[in-house]
């Protein structure tokens, strides 16, 4: 059964690059070269306090200090610098620098990595979705239908009752979607389900805009969730609109 686990952006094509194992100029078994991207994975997450750390910034992306890592693991700032080090050593967190004492600039710590589906035989459903997205799109009314193949999900997945804006975004958060209600009902997604394929073919955004609005419940005359875009480093925006 596939499951997500960090993978480093070092050597090779991060996952959902758009860039197939076995595609010319390169030979190599699948198998065999997923291989080091599994045993890194499982290396940096054998240790409990490490596997914390990393995947607090995998859930939440946001850069951190050695001293907000060591408080929120429960750990000594010197241990939170270690395990953070050797994170940066495997390729999962890079390194920024912010103004801090005299002579001593603070680092800042952030994820530096995609997901990678680990299963057997390897499995690159993002490459079939990112296909079917620009197939659509190509068309004349492609990103209407995505809407509306979004919408009819977000419509199977509605649950009733359902009050607030967001509970209703509850289907899609346990999917592991991360979404904010900003100013005047905008919805920013900090964390999208579809990251790696949007980024590559931007109308899947409608795909999501229309699962959205199926999950409200809002009128299929016309569209009522307007997707805004990319929204920081790995989520996108909506608004809701009369």
């Amino acid at each position: 059964m596939p499951f997500p686990l960090p993978r480093p952006d070092r050597q090779r094509p991060p996952a959902g690059s758009g860039h197939p194992l076995g595609e010319e100029g390169d030979s190599e078994d699948p198998l065999v070269a997923m291989a080091p991207d599994m045993e890194r994975a499982l290396g940096a997450l054998r240790d409990f306090t490490r596997r914390d750390i990393l995947l607090r910034f995998y859930t939440d992306r946001k850069p951190r200090s050695v001293e907000d890592v060591a408080r929120s693991a429960g750990v000594h700032r010197s241990v939170a610098f270690d395990h953070l080090e050797r994170l940066v050593a495997l390729g999962y967190l890079e390194v920024q620098r912010r103004g801090g004492l005299p002579g001593r600039p603070a680092k800042i710590y952030r994820l530096n990595a995609g997901p990678v589906q680990i299963s057997h035989p390897m499995r690159r459903y993002d490459i079939l979705a990112e296909a079917l997205a620009r197939a659509f799109s190509a068309e004349p009314d492609g990103r209407q239908a995505m809407h509306a193949a979004g919408r009819e999900l977000g419509s199977r997945l509605a649950r009733p009752h359902v009050t607030s804006l967001a509970a209703t975004l509850e289907p899609l958060v346990e999917m592991g979607g991360v979404y904010e209600i900003g100013h005047a009902g905008q919805i920013v997604c900090t964390n999208c389900l579809f990251y790696e394929v949007c980024r590559r073919e931007p109308s899947v955004c409608e795909f999501h805009a229309g699962a959205i609005e199926g999950l409200s419940g809002r009128s299929v005359e016309r569209p009522s969730i307007r997707s805004l875009g990319f929204h920081g480093p790995s989520g996108c925006a909506y608004q809701p609109e009369d």
